[in-house]
């Protein structure tokens, strides 16, 4: 009889991870970082990611983030397209051009500016373990608190233990504000508690445990933060832009510059020039379907980002 080696847990649909994604909503979210995990870790509980919001993927037409190739190779497409493209903007300015039209370059600038996030394992009260991505001001003050709470417990704060000789800590991370105005922070979850003579307050971290399933079975819960984006090189990335910075050519041609785009459309006019000089001309009384493509408003593109960046 043939030996079966594969896990038959992998054919089975419902046995596939989907990532759980926590969102930092407005006012206080509470959470405890977990331990590093994951066979490039090197001892980080979090994952640097440099991700690029606002693109379509010409495959399947939809908006997703992209991976920057800043992450893997220390360079990256968008940013060297978008140093051209700011100096230009600023060659419109001296030149006078409308500011209308250079307001929208700026936006389209801004909708795909790579955005830093810091991903953590991340447990709520629930007990639900998610992907917990910080901003740079969030994620410092983390940090910050981190080594605090080191040097006063001589502790790991990541620990899945709450003993009182060894124990994490629950973290409190705020967000007030909208879009550009966002801000966050972070301080530890403590509680108050007065002195019943003297009446003086006092604040003591929340170490309180976490749920069983996460202490028990941590290594099936928690997500390899190395994996949550899929990585992609500069040329592929480069491809992706172009494809994207020629479609929204369509109605800002002054997106395209050498290098990104300017050579491809000025290619995808002569091959339509071509096709039309050899199609004959169309019978007066037919027709003709409308072929503008329609592409997405930047004002969309920035609220998507705020919904999903700023959480």
């Amino acid at each position: 009889m043939a030996n079966i080696q594969i896990n038959m847990d992998s054919l089975n649909p419902k046995s596939f991870k989907k990532t759980v994604r926590h969102k930092v909503q407005d006012g206080n979210n509470i959470y405890r970082f977990l331990p590093p995990f994951g066979d490039e870790a090197n001892g980080y509980p979090y994952r640097k990611w440099n991700v690029v919001w606002g693109l379509t993927d010409p495959n399947s037409g939809r908006m997703r983030p992209f991976a920057s190739s800043s992450t893997t190779e220390g360079k990256c497409p968008v940013y060297d397209y978008l140093d051209i493209l700011k100096q230009k903007v600023e060659d419109l300015k001296k030149s006078n051009a409308g500011e209308e039209k250079i307001a929208e370059i700026e936006k389209f600038i801004s909708a795909i500016r790579p955005k830093s996030v810091y991903a953590y394992n991340a447990s709520d009260k629930s007990g639900q373990v998610g992907v917990l991505e910080l901003k740079s001001t969030a994620h410092k003050k983390v940090i910050a608190l981190m080594n605090k709470y080191i040097t006063d417990y001589n502790q790991d704060p990541t620990s899945l233990n709450s003993d009182p000789s060894d124990s994490g800590v629950w973290f409190n991370i705020t967000r007030t504000g909208k879009m550009f105005n966002t801000e966050y922070d972070a301080t530890k979850n403590q509680s108050t508690t007065k002195d019943p003579v003297t009446g003086v307050p006092s604040f003591q971290d929340d170490r309180s445990p976490l749920a069983e399933n996460i202490t028990q079975n941590f290594d099936t819960v928690a997500y390899d933060l190395n994996s949550i984006y899929q990585k992609m090189s500069y040329d592929d990335l480069k491809d992706i832009l172009i494809a994207n910075i020629v479609s929204a050519s369509e109605t800002l041609p002054e997106l395209l510059v050498s290098g990104f785009g300017l050579e491809e459309a000025s290619n995808d006019t002569i091959a339509s020039n071509n096709t039309a000089a050899v199609v004959a001309p169309l019978p007066l009384d037919i027709p003709v379907a409308s072929t503008t493509k329609a592409t997405a408003d930047t004002d969309e593109l920035l609220a998507m980002a705020d919904d999903i960046f700023n959480s």
